[in-house]
């Protein structure tokens, strides 16, 4: 089945110059790239305060959106990659002004920095058009539920623990904060894995999926994770029904409580762990397809997860050359994602977790891999510095990948 594909840009010159989009409409789905308030002419918007970059960006997305067939109403996640510097609770008001009603998914988690120190935050979107409305599509009701948790945050600011647009569950980030504030599992990074995850299992329940129908995983985590963990999470041991999703660790400068460790994402597909075909799947099947550890596909729908530049060794390929490095993973992981007869004209998007040493190590001019398989693509790319990989001080970037098949 051939599913449209339409890039749409915002004007900024380096979509241009790096070959990217700052939206990319495939079928219904709206996804929105990573941005910042950067103008046109280069300055930075609402330089200094939080809540005009925030409410900037937020508009401008919301304008592409509707340039693209959707509407704020449309519009199930919102994701913040915000600065040490960036105030939250400045900002709460310019992301309830508008979803405070839609309550789409709100994750925020603290990076190292942006491209420039005046950027405080970078955000991005996914919306699906006639979500609102509940329209059809492909023979999918795309009419959408959300889904709470129970905090009381949820209700203040104006977000969704889960959204559910006919089979595709998305889960928003999850801590294992209490509904009185205290951090259940303080001190132990398996207690909060064990916590998280048993909190989203019960709410993909809800909305009549499984464990085995989770797709994608992935977790931002403290610094202090690695220090309190132990032998592992038991529920990630024995509680994916030997279906597990692909998975992305991400290391970042805090989340919003010293003691939480940990915040956890999920995207499921209803059904797709098991060997039925459903009916609410329309004229397509997800069925989940037998996947590499790091690749999953589920219909044409295809994951790559973070994917470090490593050899069969485990040594760093390039650890003292930035876009080399970065090169090597992006090409790495469209080879495994060939495999499941992924082309380039498929990716969607791609997501780089960089090191705060890569602009120390950027002896490269160019991602030769980028450059001459997807920059004519011109998928959404989004880079932020994270903090350093613990798993080797060598890592500089670590990419991951999504493709809808064509």
């Amino acid at each position: 089945m051939i599913i449209d594909r339409v890039n749409y840009f915002s004007g900024a010159p380096l979509e241009e110059k790096n070959g990217y989009s700052r939206i990319v409409k495939v079928g219904p789905f709206i996804f929105a790239g990573g941005t910042t308030s950067v103008q046109g002419d280069g300055s930075v918007y609402g330089e200094g305060d939080s809540a005009l970059q925030a409410s900037y960006i937020y508009q401008k997305l919301i304008k592409l959106i509707e340039n693209a067939g959707g509407c704020a109403e449309d519009v199930i996640a919102v994701k913040r990659y915000q600065t040490p510097e960036f105030d939250s609770a400045a900002a709460r008001t310019a992301y309830s002004d508008i979803f405070k009603k839609i309550r789409p998914l709100n994750t925020a988690v603290t990076i190292h920095s942006l491209n420039r120190p005046s950027q405080l935050c970078e955000i991005e979107m996914t919306a699906v058009i006639g979500s609102a409305a509940g329209k059809e599509w492909n023979g999918i009701n795309l009419a959408r539920t959300n889904y709470s948790s129970g905090s009381p945050l949820e209700d203040i600011v104006g977000y969704s623990r889960m959204v559910k647009v006919g089979p595709f569950i998305f889960v928003g980030g999850t801590t294992s904060v209490l509904p009185d504030g205290t951090v259940a599992g303080e001190n132990s990074s398996d207690a909060q894995d064990d916590f998280i995850y048993s909190k989203q299992l019960k709410l993909i329940e809800q909305a009549g999926a499984s464990a085995a129908d989770i797709i994608i995983i992935k977790k931002y985590v403290a610094p202090s994770y690695y220090l309190y963990k132990g032998a592992g999470s038991s529920i990630w041991t024995d509680g994916f029904a030997g279906r597990k999703p692909v998975y992305t660790e991400v290391p970042v400068l805090r989340l919003t409580r010293p003691a939480q460790l940990e915040e956890i994402e999920m995207i499921a597909i209803s059904g797709s762990g098991g060997n039925e075909i459903r009916s609410e799947w329309g004229k397509f099947d997800f069925r989940r397809e037998a996947s590499l550890p790091d690749v999953v596909k589920a219909g044409p729908v295809v994951y790559c997860a973070g994917t470090q530049a490593l050899c069969e060794d485990g040594s760093v390929v390039y650890p003292d050359d930035s876009l080399k490095q970065e090169s090597y993973a992006m090409e790495l992981a469209f080879k495994k994602m060939q495999l499941f007869n992924v082309k380039s004209e498929d990716i969607i998007k791609v997501m780089a977790y960089r090191s705060p040493g890569y602009k120390d190590h950027k002896l490269t001019a160019v991602n030769d891999f980028y450059a001459s398989t997807l920059k004519p693509v011109k998928p959404l790319y989004t880079a932020v510095t994270a903090e350093q990989f613990s798993s080797n001080p060598g890592i500089l970037s670590q990419p991951e990948m999504f493709a809808i098949s064509m």
